[in-house]
Formats: structure tokens, C-alpha cells, sequence
């Protein structure tokens, strides 16, 4: 483990991630647990929580066209517009940390489900960028993201 204490950001996001990994390990197993409820739930410690404690403003910058490039999954912006890794961070930031998800199924396969995003100013009443990606497509992305903040603190 490269952060050890689950009191640090990345210490939690290497905790999420050894999670996600146990719930899908445990899935393709037979047992009854739910892939996509973790992946959501590993939105907060793969992404809100390091956006959050500052470890990605070194990646902020970084234009999306260029990680799609590079072969990031790319977020199928529906509503606005979004060019770099910060902005696209601060709307999922906002979307996880206020409830505005929705997945397109009850499916428990990942391979079934596409996740949509929404981002609302304060005190509106309807959104003002929304966004979508494939479950398993955000799967990668959240991996990408936090192997990358890593890598640049490391």
C-alpha cells in the first residue's frame, strides 16, 4: 500500500479499489452481491474524496480529447460542455455528492448498465450539464483517474 492510513485520501482510495475488486471477484463467484451499488459507491473514494483533498489539482488541466487518446473511456456529455479532467471532476463531484445519478437498469451486471450524471448551480431547479458512461466504462475511468493522481504524487 502506498498511503496506509484510511485517514488519508489515497490511503481510503486503496481501500475502495481492493473493495470494488472483492464485490466483482465475489460476483463472477455466484455470490449475491451488487457490482454497480459498489461502483457507485466507489465514486466517493476513488474520485470525491482525492478531488476533495487537493491531490488532483496536477491532473486538472488535462484536456479529455487528449485521455481519449490515450484510451480513457470517454463520458458522453448530453448538456453543456466540459473540455478538461477539472472541470469533468467537478461535475461528478457535485453530481455524487448531492444524489444527481441514475442508472438505466436494476441490472447487477455491470455490462448492463449505463450511469447518468447530473450537474445542478446552487438553488436551481433543473441542471445545467449532464453527462453519461457505460458502468463499465466508468469502472476504468475511476481506475485511470486514481492511478494517475498516484502516479503524479508518487
Amino acid at each position: 500500500m502506498l498511503f496506509a492510513s484510511r485517514n488519508h485520501a489515497l490511503g481510503f482510495a486503496e481501500r475502495t479499489r481492493k473493495n470494488l475488486q472483492y464485490i466483482e471477484n465475489a460476483s463472477s463467484a455466484g455470490a449475491d452481491v451488487h457490482v454497480v451499488t459498489q461502483l457507485a459507491n466507489s465514486l466517493l473514494g476513488l474520485i470525491v474524496f482525492p478531488w476533495e483533498k487537493d491531490f488532483s489539482k496536477s491532473v486538472e488541466a488535462l484536456q479529455l480529447d487528449d485521455l481519449v487518446k490515450e484510451g480513457w473511456p470517454k463520458w458522453e456529455v448530453t448538456m453543456g460542455s466540459c473540455q478538461t479532467l477539472g472541470q469533468l471532476m467537478r461535475y461528478l463531484r457535485n453530481a455524487v455528492a448531492h444524489g444527481n445519478v441514475r442508472f438505466s437498469s436494476e441490472s447487477r451486471s455491470i455490462d448492463d448498465v449505463t450511469i447518468e450524471v447530473e450537474n445542478f448551480p446552487a438553488r436551481a431547479t433543473a441542471p445545467n450539464w449532464s453527462a453519461h458512461i457505460e458502468a463499465t466504462r466508468l469502472r476504468e475511468f475511476c481506475l485511470r483517474f486514481i492511478d494517475l493522481v498516484e502516479e503524479r504524487l508518487g
